[in-house]
C-alpha cells in the first residue's frame, strides 16, 4: 500500500492486543475500529458508539501513553466463584499508572453494576493489576474534546516534509500566538495546518484555554521542537 506523503509501501497496523476480539458487525448497535499511537499504529475495536468517542477522548490525552481495549480481568464473587471481566479500555499513563475504563451509557450504569465494578476496582488494585478503574459514560464526553480528539486523530500520518517546514517555524517562535499566523508562516496552507496540529499532538505546542481548534486558536510553544 502507498500514502501520498510517503512513496513506496508501509507497514500496515499491528493487530488489536486485547484478550478477546471484538464483533466485526451487528445488526443491533454500533461496531468498529480505530488506530492508536504513532507511526503504523495497532488496532482498537469499539462495540459502542459512546466507546469509540471514549477512545478517541482517551487516546488523545496529553497523560495518555497508550491506550488498550478488551482486557481480562479475573474476579471474585461472595462465594468465592471466579468470573472475567473483560475492561473496555485501559490507559497507560505517562506517569506509569494503568486506569481502566467501564464504558456505559448512563441508562444502563445500574446501582447492581456499579456495586460489581466497585468490587472489581478493589481486587484489581489490590493486585496492582490496576492503578484506577473508572465508569465512563455520555457524561464524560466533552463536545470541544470531542472535536479535537477527533482533529488530532485524523493528522496521525506524518507529512515528512510539512513537519519539517512547520517545526522550524516555530522553533523561532515565543510567546502566544494564533495557528493561522503560523499556519501562514509556513507557505502550506492545509497541509500547513495539519503539520501544526501534529505538533499539538506531540505535545510541543499547547492551547491557551480550552476551545476547539481553529485557525484563530491561541496557543504557545510548551517544548522545543
Amino acid at each position: 500500500m502507498s500514502y501520498p506523503f510517503h512513496p513506496g509501501g508501509f507497514r500496515l497496523p499491528e493487530a488489536s492486543s486485547g484478550n478477546r476480539s471484538t464483533q466485526v458487525g451487528s445488526s443491533y448497535h454500533f461496531t468498529g475500529q480505530i488506530i492508536v499511537g504513532d507511526g503504523p499504529g495497532r488496532c482498537l475495536g469499539t462495540e459502542s458508539h459512546l466507546e469509540m468517542k471514549g477512545a478517541l477522548i482517551l487516546s488523545t490525552r496529553p497523560e495518555t501513553a497508550a491506550i488498550f481495549d478488551q482486557i481480562v480481568f479475573e474476579w471474585y464473587d461472595d462465594d468465592g466463584v471466579y468470573h472475567k471481566h473483560f475492561i473496555d479500555l485501559v490507559v497507560q499513563q505517562c506517569d506509569g499508572k494503568w486506569v481502566g475504563y467501564a464504558v456505559r451509557p448512563t441508562k444502563y450504569a445500574t446501582a447492581e453494576y456499579i456495586a460489581k465494578l466497585a468490587r472489581i476496582k478493589a481486587q484489581a488494585m489490590l493486585q496492582g493489576f490496576l492503578s484506577d478503574f473508572r465508569l465512563f459514560t455520555e457524561e464524560d464526553v466533552d463536545p470541544t474534546e470531542l472535536f479535537n480528539a477527533k482533529l488530532l486523530h485524523s493528522v496521525r500520518v506524518t507529512d515528512p516534509d510539512a513537519d519539517e517546514i512547520a517545526k522550524r517555524v516555530v522553533s523561532t517562535c515565543s510567546g502566544v500566538t494564533a495557528i493561522g499566523t503560523l499556519v501562514a508562516e509556513t507557505g502550506l496552507d492545509g497541509m500547513g495546518f495539519r503539520a501544526i496540529v501534529r505538533l499539538i499532538r506531540s505535545g510541543h505546542l499547547k492551547l491557551v484555554q480550552h476551545e476547539r481548534i481553529t485557525h484563530a486558536t491561541e496557543l504557545f510553544k510548551a517544548q522545543e521542537v
